[in-house]
């Protein structure tokens, strides 16, 4: 799985969780969309994050990092 971003026809970025799988890739979640780049950059950390949650992988540090953060 990773994070990809995808420029709509509006301009707006919008950030997915990908996988690929057998040569298809799949969209598995959309995290969300922005036009502001600090923004996207944060969607980009907050599906990083998403993709660990989901994959089970534990972090020593995650504690110290809360969604104020991002």
């Amino acid at each position: 799985m990773f994070v990809r971003k995808k420029k709509n026809p509006s301009g707006i970025i919008s950030v997915q969780v990908i996988d690929k799988h057998s040569g298809v890739y799949k969209v598995i979640k959309t995290i969300g969309s922005s036009n502001d780049i600090e923004e996207v950059n944060k969607l980009v950390l907050e599906g990083k994050l998403w993709i660990d949650e989901y994959e089970g992988k534990q972090d020593l540090f995650k504690s110290y990092f809360s969604k104020d953060w991002l």
